[in-house]
C-alpha cells in the first residue's frame, strides 16, 4: 500500500518540537525525510537512545516511517547503518530505496561553516562533508542531499564574510562541495531533488529537476511537488 511522503528541513536536535510539528500537521501513515542535520552526536549514546526510543515510539504509533541523511550537524558514525529502529532509519551515504513507485537515493553531508569555533569530535566531525563517490551513484527519481549546488539557495559569502575570514579555506572548500553535488545531480538524474543546510527556503527548475531548499523545520509534500 503507497503511503503519502513528506521531507522535512533541518531539525537540529529539536525532537520534542518535531513531536510537536507532526502533531500540529496531523502526519501519520507517511514516510517523512529530514535532509539532515538531525543533531544526533551532541549528547551521549545513552541520552541518544532514550530520546530515539521515545521518538520511535511515537511514530510507530502514528504509522510514520521517518528517514533521516546525515547533515553537518550529525555525528556520521550513527549513519553506518547500525542505528536500527523500527519507526526511525538513519540512513548510509548512497542508500537507495523504491518508496511508492519512485526510486530514492540519498547522499549525507556538508561543510560545516562554522568548524573553527567547534569542538572536533564533540561537534564537529572531520569526516562529516559531503563526498562524491561516483561508483556508487545510481540513477533515481528523487535525490535527497544536504547541500546543494550553485544554481539554487545562496551563491556569495554574504552572511558568512567573517566566518571565511577566520577559515582562509571555507569559501573554496564550499565551492568544491557545491559543484561536486552539481556532479552527483547529473549522474543521478532525479525528477526532484530536496536538500536543506542554509536555513532559508528556495525553489527553482533546472535542466529539468525540480529542486527545492528547505528551511528549518519547512515541511513539504513531494506529491504536489512532484504534480506542479
Amino acid at each position: 500500500m503507497q503511503k503519502d511522503i513528506y521531507i522535512i528541513g533541518d531539525i537540529h536536535g529539536q525532537i520534542t518540537q518535531l513531536i510537536d510539528t507532526i502533531e500540529r500537521t496531523q502526519l501519520e501513515k507517511c514516510y517523512l525525510i529530514c535532509v539532515g542535520d538531525l543533531g544526533v552526536g551532541f549528547i551521549n549514546k545513552i541520552q541518544n537512545d532514550v530520546i530515539f526510543t521515545n521518538l520511535n515510539k511515537f511514530l510507530r504509533s502514528r504509522k510514520i516511517t521517518f528517514l533521516s541523511i546525515r547533515g553537518n550537524h550529525d555525528d556520521p558514525d550513527y549513519f553506518d547503518g547500525n542505528f536500527k529502529y523500527s519507526n526511525v532509519k538513519l540512513l548510509k551515504d548512497y542508500t537507495t530505496m523504491k518508496i511508492n513507485d519512485e526510486k530514492f537515493l540519498f547522499v549525507g553531508g556538508a561543510v560545516s561553516v562554522d568548524r573553527t569555533y567547534r569542538q572536533e569530535g564533540v561537534s564537529y566531525w572531520s569526516d562529516e562533508v559531503f563526498i562524491l563517490d561516483d561508483s556508487k551513484v545510481k540513477e533515481c527519481d528523487v535525490l535527497i542531499t544536504h547541500s546543494a549546488p550553485m544554481w539554487i539557495g545562496p551563491h556569495t559569502k554574504k552572511g558568512i564574510n567573517h566566518l571565511c575570514e577566520r577559515d582562509e579555506f571555507l569559501w573554496d572548500d564550499i565551492l568544491e562541495e557545491r559543484d561536486m553535488i552539481e556532479k552527483l545531480i547529473n549522474l543521478s538524474k532525479p525528477k526532484n531533488h530536496y536538500c536543506g543546510h542554509f536555513h532559508e527556503s528556495f525553489k527553482v527548475e533546472h535542466d529539468g529537476v525540480k529542486s527545492q531548499i528547505l528551511d528549518i523545520f519547512e515541511i513539504v509534500d513531494h506529491h504536489t511537488v512532484n504534480n506542479l
